[in-house]
């Protein structure tokens, strides 16, 4: 695998919309990529100013970051309005503050105006980023660990066991061992069977939740319809709740003009 090196995304809170910079992957590999810019509308808009808002933060972040650029506009309010209603494409495309166009880029034109790997870098400077070798590194750290918890389990779970077992055939005090251990496993199956093993909050939360579960099951399948209905709503509300956390957490920066 090639070497790379990906810079953190930008995203800032607008008045009414929010945008998301996404910078142009460091990489030897010859590719037809650039930077990307998303702007999404959180509230209705006429198309005339949808227009505007996404050339006017075409223009301030090519500025920003004089790479070639892909504008798209997005929508996570409930609208009607499509932006193709007043532009033939849903995004801008463009090398240059004066040169952009709603539509794609032309034939070449990101070859010859992206910047090399050196000078991306230096544009760049000012956002954290990873490399390739640093994931790869993480990676590794990453499997080993799981590594070494699944080799604990396993030792725990099943060489303990199997341990004191063999060893029990000679010698007394690991005889006893086995024993209590086998009679401790008897014993909790027993109570568990005749309903007389007092349950920790853990094991009752779990058998609520099981049952809750197997109830709305129950009532899904009787209501297939109502379900979909249920299960659309859902969807929106987390959508919903995972975006207001979004913006509580995101920086808010005004646009001038």
């Amino acid at each position: 695998m090639e070497p790379w090196v990906r810079f953190e995304n930008v995203e800032l809170k607008r008045k009414g919309y929010y945008v998301k910079y996404s910078p142009k992957i460091v990489s030897s590999v010859k590719d037809d990529t650039t930077a990307t810019l998303c702007v999404r509308f959180l509230r209705e808009h006429s198309l005339e100013q949808c227009k505007k808002i996404a050339e006017l933060e075409f223009e301030y972040w090519i500025k920003r970051y004089p790479v070639p650029l892909l504008t798209l506009v997005k929508f996570e309010c409930d609208t009607k309005l499509r932006i193709k209603n007043i532009a033939e494409y849903p995004y801008i495309c463009g090398v240059s503050a004066n040169e952009y166009r709603w539509g794609e880029f032309l034939e070449n034109e990101l070859e010859m105006q992206m910047p090399s790997n050196e000078e991306l870098k230096v544009i760049y400077s000012d956002l954290p980023s990873k490399t390739s070798e640093e994931v790869d590194i993480k990676l590794k750290q990453d499997l080993i660990g799981m590594r070494l918890f699944k080799c604990f389990l396993v030792f725990t779970a099943v060489i303990i066991p199997a341990l004191i077992a063999f060893l029990g055939w000679s010698h007394p005090v690991f005889s006893a061992i086995a024993l209590i251990l086998a009679w401790y496993k008897c014993a909790d199956k027993w109570l568990s069977l005749s309903g007389r093993k007092i349950k920790t909050q853990a094991e009752l939360a779990d058998e609520e939740e099981k049952r809750l579960k197997e109830h709305h099951h129950y009532h899904c399948k009787l209501n297939p319809k109502g379900f979909e209905r249920l299960k659309h709503d859902n969807f929106k509300a987390d959508r919903e709740e995972r975006l207001r956390k979004k913006l509580e957490n995101m920086h808010s920066v005004e646009l001038d003009g």
